[in-house]
């Protein structure tokens, strides 16, 4: 069974998705195809001010993303 969690990485990666498109919290942590790194990201983020981890993982998926891009555009070295 493939995670509800991978999507392809391309044109139609859209960052205001709405929350519903994914799984719960409790979900993704008791997923064994998530990875150790998300699961490690979410324990962390729940123990701080929800205001300032999603903040946090605002500009840190936004930084990955343009990452991605770049190294899929060939302008990036890995």
């Amino acid at each position: 069974m493939q995670s509800r969690l991978r999507r392809k990485v391309g044109p139609e990666m859209i960052n205001d998705a709405p929350a519903g498109d994914l799984p719960p919290i409790e979900e993704i942590r008791g997923d064994r195809e998530a990875s150790f790194w998300l699961k490690a990201a979410l324990r962390s983020a729940l123990s701080r001010d929800p205001v300032d981890a999603a903040n946090d993982a605002d500009v840190l998926a936004r930084l990955l993303e343009h990452r991605c891009r770049s190294i899929l555009d060939n302008d990036t070295p890995i």
